[in-house]
């Protein structure tokens, strides 16, 4: 059973790559939600992130609004960075089936 999406889904909307090379990407929160968003909480993102074998760390600042998360390229194909930040829910569910510990 996967975790409730709709705190991500409602946070990445505002989320975007800002670097990426193969086994760490880093991932930029838009200024914009801390004025759209009651409440900002990276958790969710922290959360779906962590789920996925071969993601080795995951370091947020919240200073610069953004996460740097170090994983095994071997383990993770690069789409599937991009793929969790535009896909559908069902998109997203199929990569946690596929990828999930």
């Amino acid at each position: 059973m996967h975790p409730d999406l709709s705190p991500f889904m409602t946070l990445r909307r505002f989320l975007a790559i800002a670097h990426h090379v193969p086994g760490r990407i880093r991932v930029k929160l838009d200024p914009a939600a801390l004025m759209q968003l009651p409440i900002v909480d990276t958790g969710p993102f922290v959360a779906l992130a962590k789920r996925i074998p071969g993601v080795k760390a995951i370091r947020v600042n919240a200073a610069a609004l953004s996460a740097v998360i170090e994983y095994d390229a071997g383990l993770i194909a690069a789409p599937v960075w991009e793929r969790l930040l535009a896909g559908d829910r069902a998109e997203i569910e199929e990569i946690l089936r596929n990828h999930s510990a």
